[in-house]
């Protein structure tokens, strides 16, 4: 005998949907095998016209750009944000220090606040200069070939 967590419903049945309807596991399983070949060609359909012969190394080139364009952004705001907020702290601990040493506000801390809020702030273009020194330029994936010439 196997233990029921209703006694109106069996092991292998499950609730789904908003009208509550009775389903049995490879009815779902079924329906899902059927829906996955229908939606990938229903997708390469909408997607045809999109869809061209193009080299893998402009695809990828994309995609690399759009991915470190995407970082260097998340960065930046992390950056900026993240050193603002230490900056207000590192000030308002500053205030709330000369309006009563004994407030728990320690000066070690907010020195840190302002070194690391400054820091912060600061890295964005240091990690710009940094690359312009080093590289002469700014990194950037552009996707040629070169090709390597022999004199005879």
């Amino acid at each position: 005998m196997t233990p029921h967590l209703h006694p109106t419903v069996d092991a292998e049945s499950v609730y789904s949907g908003v009208i509550m309807t009775q389903t049995s596991h490879t009815h779902l399983k079924r329906s899902l095998m059927v829906a996955a070949p229908s939606l990938a060609a229903l997708s390469s359909l909408a997607f045809a016209s999109a869809a061209h012969a193009q080299a893998i190394d402009d695809i990828t080139r994309d995609a690399t750009e759009k991915g470190m364009n995407a970082f260097g952004m998340a960065l930046n705001a992390f950056c900026f944000i993240g050193g603002g907020l230490l900056l207000a702290m590192a000030i308002f601990g500053w205030w709330q220090h000369q309006r009563n040493p004994n407030a728990g506000s320690k000066p070690g801390m907010i020195i840190a606040g302002f070194i690391c809020g400054g820091i912060f702030l600061a890295f964005p273009f240091l990690a710009k200069t940094a690359s312009f020194t080093m590289f002469g330029t700014a990194p950037s994936v552009t996707g040629e070939q070169q090709q390597m010439k022999f004199d005879k």
